[in-house]
């Protein structure tokens, strides 16, 4: 079951997200992710329901999550999966679960114990699904031993280019075109047209931009001798986290450290965020090692698995 505009409209209002730090509830994410994992989604007594299709780490139900408005009682998470047990049943499918933080697959099994006892979980883990989460002033100041390499990455650039570079940010300025010219660049340097992954990723970057007002979006682009030669799109979590979708550059812009300069500089624009989640690696080894040369503050381990 699809949510249309308006339904994604009364989410970004009304869904309670505090405390949570995964991409997975990010609201841009619910909305763009709907066709490629054919996603379920529903709100009933006062809880959004996820039902995700997609590999055996990515089939089954995401952590329920209240709405706002709803009154929350102590058991709402024992309602919750009443809720759920009760779908699951009139789905005639498993209940099972994925993309669980440790937490959240925490507080099941402390609700299985205690409400559930005939109930219980044999949890698996994928260390692809894993989501980092940096602390935003990190990303911006790179202070420290730690980040001296990317430092040297930046200067290399700064030497490279000089006074030739800026950075817009958006909304505030109106570059959905640009930022669209980078994607469309790096789509074609990835022979995208061959990989039905990168064209629904393409897809949804346009969707994103046509819906951007309502998701949240902010990002921007890095502009090297006027030419957009890099882009990055993120959107809220929760009012201490936001979510970085989208990042691309290419060609020798990639080669002479364009993502480490609009990392930096988008990150320097989001001083109203504690953290940024970039995201998981997908078991893609250089991006493994990109990922964690930034020194994440947490690693989220992700856990699926079917209840019985």
């Amino acid at each position: 079951m699809y949510m249309n505009l308006l339904d994604f409209e009364y989410l970004r209002n009304n869904l309670d997200t505090s405390n949570l730090y995964g991409s997975d509830s990010c609201i841009a994410n619910l909305f763009l992710l709907q066709t490629k994992y054919n996603t379920e989604l529903k709100i009933k007594n006062g809880i959004l329901i996820r039902y995700y299709y997609g590999d055996e780490n990515r089939t089954g139900y995401g952590f329920p999550i209240p709405i706002k408005s709803a009154d929350k009682s102590e058991n709402w998470l024992s309602d919750a999966i009443n809720v759920l047990i009760d779908d699951a049943h009139s789905q005639n499918r498993p209940l099972s679960f994925c993309i669980l933080t440790q937490e959240q697959k925490n507080q099941l099994d402390a609700c299985f114990a205690t409400d559930f006892p005939h109930l219980s979980a044999d949890w698996k883990t994928n260390r692809d699904d894993c989501d980092y989460v940096y602390l935003r002033e990190n990303l911006a100041e790179l202070p420290g031993s730690h980040y001296q390499k990317k430092r040297n990455h930046i200067s290399r650039f700064k030497r490279t280019y000089g006074e030739n570079w800026e950075f817009k940010a958006f909304p505030e300025n109106d570059i959905a075109a640009d930022i669209l010219q980078v994607s469309h660049k790096w789509f074609a340097e990835k022979h995208g047209e061959s990989d039905q992954i990168l064209q629904l990723e393409q897809q949804s970057i346009e969707l994103a931009l046509e819906n951007a007002e309502l998701l949240g979006l902010r990002g921007g682009v890095l502009y090297i001798n006027g030419e957009p030669a890099a882009m990055t799109l993120a959107a809220p979590i929760s009012d201490d986290v936001i979510d970085v979708i989208y990042e691309k550059s290419f060609g020798e812009f990639e080669k002479n450290g364009a993502y480490a300069v609009i990392n930096q500089q988008f990150a320097r624009r989001c001083q109203d965020f504690l953290y940024i989640n970039r995201e998981e690696d997908m078991g893609v080894e250089g991006l493994r090692k990109a990922k964690l040369s930034y020194k994440p503050t947490m690693i989220l381990e992700k856990f699926y698995g079917i209840i019985e």
